[in-house]
């Protein structure tokens, strides 16, 4: 099953990097404010969310692979109507598509992280579920970025799928 909502519009740009900026500088002015070093904490599940969903933007199949797709094209379409709301602007220029992709063993990777992060999610605490869902739409918005996107198909991607063949190669 692929999905064609693989390349990403400046819009959808601007709501993968509306999303973390929003939390950081809530963070910045917080620390600012009140000078309150352990509400740094409350950035981990949006890093945690935005490291899952720059891996996930490069599986294309499965349900994964739909999802991020979904993502991708609804991420567009907001971004677009934002900034066309917002500025008058279009947004039809792609800026990058993905091209590095997950190796079986790196969907292996993936798919056990997956797997980790559905089982602790009743864990995590209630105030992290929302950063973490923001971080995975931001993630998977700017894993398909040029800036992101190129750190996660330079060192993110081929580090999943050689963990993938090291287990692999252990346990097979």
């Amino acid at each position: 099953m692929n999905v064609p909502a693989t390349s990403l519009t400046v819009g959808g740009l601007f709501v993968g990097m509306a999303l973390p900026a929003w939390h950081i500088s809530r963070f910045a002015f917080a620390q600012i404010k009140k000078r309150d070093a352990k509400k740094a904490l409350d950035l981990v599940p949006l890093g945690a969310g935005i490291l899952y969903g720059g891996v996930a933007t490069a599986t294309t199949s499965g349900l994964i692979g739909f999802a991020t797709g979904v993502i991708t094209f609804l991420g567009n379409g907001a971004g677009s109507f934002a900034m066309w709301g917002a500025t008058g602007g279009t947004t039809t220029l792609a800026t990058r598509n993905n091209l590095a992709s997950l190796s079986p063993m790196g969907n292996l990777v993936l798919l056990l992280v997956s797997v980790v992060i559905l089982g602790g999610w009743k864990a995590l605490p209630t105030k992290a579920k929302p950063r973490m869902r923001l971080g995975i739409i931001s993630g998977v918005l700017l894993g398909l970025s040029a800036t992101l996107g190129g750190f996660f198909a330079a060192w993110v991607i081929p580090m999943a799928n050689t963990a993938g063949n090291a287990l692999v190669g252990t346990i097979a």
